[in-house]
């Protein structure tokens, strides 16, 4: 009877587990379905996300929520939630509940009941272990610093959108440049070909106008393929398929440099920069592991309550109920503690010390930023009257090759050299809006779009 009994049970059980173990892994199908859902996914939000072009700020924001970064960045945050409220759950009871069934299948000795139930409740709760107080401190520290760190990893994602963005305008307008280029190039050639077949100038100055046709060719293929790197990498960033089609509107808005002396600036990154923040967090969360590890000497008290019940006969009591206080005390652990607390506190000078080497990179980084900002404004300038001159050269070389005056070659070769300082200055175009961003970045200054947080005060630095 027993057996039949225990077969009924059993067997529907054994049945799922082996049916459950009968289910493989294909891995061909599993990637196949995985990359059709996911590539119907991003083809989704390509269609919902690039019906028009799009502004900085468009794609600022579509980062925000699809960057790799960004969201790995919120989990990171929400684990980091979850073990706050685990550390909580110290200062809780616990309370834990067991039951049996006990069935004879025979008469025993001394036994009245072939079949009785047994049932316990135990009810623990902590009143004096200071460890746990530490313990809770840290994490909630912890999930402060996660909230300044995602607040930071997006700063960074605003600057490498910006960045990327400027580098897809900056080829285009390589691109535009490079296709006049090509098209005066082809004139010219066509032109100096003539000549030379009439006996006017010599065969290999047309062959070096053909040499320019060609490689003003190459540039403009080779910065057209880089074009489609870069909308790839800019896709990437905004967390859509890198081989959708994507149209920029050139809307950059307006930024405006950080006002102040070089001084000035560094005291502002000091007082606001992310990293800073974390760092004063980190020590301050070493400095409660340090705590919690002095708690080892100290005895940890708990109160204590047990309820059992039987429906055994043979039991002086069907229910009992045992309550009290427990405490522990380790008097002697061949000096682990010791141990454990001295290396606390060596931890917590590595941490005060990395502080430091992050207040020293704060500083280098803002005068280095500061400093690429000033380099590029010169640049540009620099730049513009460069081609100015070599634009200048050209047509007074031209105009005098045309004459016979000076070899045909010679104006070649100033054309050149003025193709190659408009590429020059149409690549500096951007160049002080993305080092203005960069200073921003090391300062701690880089605005990111409005979003909800659970604690906005947590996530501020």
């Amino acid at each position: 009877m027993f057996l039949e009994r225990y077969l009924r049970v059993a067997g529907p059980v054994l049945a799922l587990v082996l049916a459950a173990g009968c289910a493989r892994f294909e891995p061909a199908r599993v990637r196949r379905e995985q990359t059709e859902a996911f590539t119907s996914n991003l083809t989704q939000m390509a269609t919902a996300e690039l019906a028009r072009p799009l502004s900085l700020d468009d794609c600022i924001r579509l980062a925000m929520t699809n960057n790799y970064a960004a969201r790995k960045a919120d989990l990171d945050r929400e684990l980091y939630r979850i073990g706050k409220n685990v550390a909580f759950t110290a200062f809780l009871p616990n309370v834990g509940a067991s039951a049996g069934y006990n069935f004879y299948q025979r008469e025993m000795p001394m036994q009245h009941e072939k079949e009785f139930g047994n049932a316990n409740l135990n009810v623990g709760m902590p009143i004096f272990m200071p460890s746990t107080w530490f313990l809770y401190a840290a994490a909630r520290h912890g999930y402060a610093a996660s909230g300044v760190a995602a607040h930071y990893v997006r700063q960074g994602i605003v600057l490498q959108t910006t960045a990327r963005y400027f580098d897809i305008l900056v080829q285009q307008d390589t691109i535009a440049a490079l296709e006049t280029q090509l098209a005066a190039a082809r004139e010219q050639a066509e032109r100096v070909s003539g000549l030379a077949n009439e006996g006017l100038v010599a065969r290999w100055e047309g062959a070096q106008a053909q040499l320019q046709v060609d490689m003003r060719e190459t540039e403009l293929n080779r910065a057209r393929r880089q074009l489609t790197v870069l909308r790839g990498e800019l896709l990437q960033m905004l967390g859509l398929s890198p081989m959708a089609e994507i149209a920029l509107s050139g809307e950059v808005g307006e930024t405006r440099a950080p006002e102040g002396s070089l001084e000035e600036l560094v005291l502002k990154a000091l007082e606001i920069h992310p990293e800073l923040a974390l760092a004063d967090r980190q020590v301050v969360i070493q400095e409660h592991r340090v705590r919690q590890a002095f708690t080892a000497f100290l005895p940890t008290i708990s109160l204590f309550s047990t309820g059992t019940w039987t429906g055994n006969d043979l039991a002086a009591h069907s229910a009992n109920w045992v309550s009290g206080f427990q405490g522990v005390w380790t008097l002697f652990d061949g000096l682990a503690n010791v141990a454990r607390y001295r290396a606390a506190k060596v931890e917590r000078r590595q941490t005060e010390l990395q502080r430091e080497n992050t207040f020293l990179s704060v500083i280098v980084g803002v005068v280095a930023a500061e400093a690429a900002v000033r380099d590029a404004a010169e640049g540009v300038r620099i730049r513009q009257r460069a081609y100015d001159v070599a634009a200048a050269k050209w047509a007074d070389y031209d105009a005098k090759a045309r004459e016979g005056l000076i070899p045909l070659s010679d104006a070649l070769d100033a054309r050149g050299v003025m193709d190659l300082a408009q590429v020059a200055l149409v690549r500096s175009r951007y160049q002080e809006r993305t080092a203005l961003a960069n200073l921003e970045l090391a300062m701690g200054l880089t605005q990111i779009p409005e979003m909800a947080t659970d604690n906005e005060s947590e996530t501020q630095p």
